[in-house]
């Protein structure tokens, strides 16, 4: 039988009088009932997992670009670049918390 099907009752009618047996009774206990759910952590850590990856390409991207410039430009623009691949991350990972992270408060002159 199918995952779905948990009983089979067959059910005699005889005039009046009516008689049910049961043919078949799945006595397997369903894991979806037992777990915990963890639908939420789930989704907070794809959150996370997905911020990083948006931290590391951006930070790779802007290092590409700083490098184009030539001579040791990259060099210069390194510190700069990783924290404003950080705070582009930091803007996903507010998604990720159950209840959101405070919004992060950065120098008005520093344009992004």
């Amino acid at each position: 039988m199918d995952k779905i099907v948990r009983r089979v009752t067959v059910v005699e009618r005889s005039g009046q009088h009516s008689k049910t047996k049961v043919v078949y009774n799945n006595t397997e206990d369903d894991e979806d009932e037992d777990s915990p759910h963890f639908h939420r952590l789930e989704r907070s850590v794809r959150h996370m997992l997905k911020a990083q990856v948006i931290e590391a390409q951006d930070a790779y991207q802007r290092h590409l670009d700083s490098a184009a410039k030539g001579g040791n430009a990259w060099i210069y623009d390194s510190p700069r670049n990783l924290m404003r691949a950080r705070r582009k991350a930091s803007k996903e990972m507010r998604l990720a918390g159950p209840f959101g992270m405070p919004k992060m408060l950065y120098d008005e002159d520093e344009e992004d």
